[in-house]
Parts: C-alpha cells; sequence; structure tokens
C-alpha cells in the first residue's frame, strides 16, 4: 500500500517544467515507454507517441504494480523538489 501513494503522488506532484517522458517498470518486469500521461485515483495512464509491439498506444497501470520509473530526459535536480526531494544535509 506504500509503495501505490509513493507512485500516485510522483507522478501527482510531476512539475510542469519536466516533459512527461519517461519509463514505467512494472511487477512484471515489463519496460513500458510513455510521452505522455494522466491520474486516477487507482491508476496511471501511460500514452505511447508510437505503439507498442501488440499496437497498444495507451497503457493503464495500477499504481502497486510500479517498481521503476527511469526520466530519460535531462533534468536540473532543483527541479525535483517538487516532487517531494530533497538533498540529505
Amino acid at each position: 500500500m506504500e509503495r501505490d501513494l509513493s507512485w500516485k503522488m510522483f507522478f501527482q506532484r510531476w512539475p510542469a517544467t519536466i516533459p512527461k517522458v519517461g519509463i514505467v517498470v512494472t511487477s512484471l518486469n515489463e519496460p513500458i515507454a510513455f510521452s505522455s500521461f494522466q491520474v486516477s485515483e487507482q491508476m496511471v495512464l501511460l500514452e505511447r507517441d508510437r505503439p507498442d509491439t501488440s499496437g497498444a498506444r495507451s497503457i493503464i497501470v495500477p499504481w502497486h504494480e510500479i517498481t521503476i520509473v527511469k526520466l530519460t530526459s535531462p533534468i536540473d535536480p532543483a527541479q525535483f523538489k517538487d516532487m517531494g526531494f530533497k538533498p540529505l544535509s
């Protein structure tokens, strides 16, 4: 349950200054590249700019199925503060 809330908060706090592109890795170890996303209470809708091998352009993933999020754009570390990250002091 804690992992669910962590990923939900991460996506909900996504700053407008960071492109909504990256890769979500699911609990089945499936990497899903995305070019945009939308959130709901229980899931994230990942949108792709090209279809995957099965022809899908939109993938709906429950929060609890996300294990890793990889960001593919160069990002200034200060921008992560809006997502809840802070440097160690």
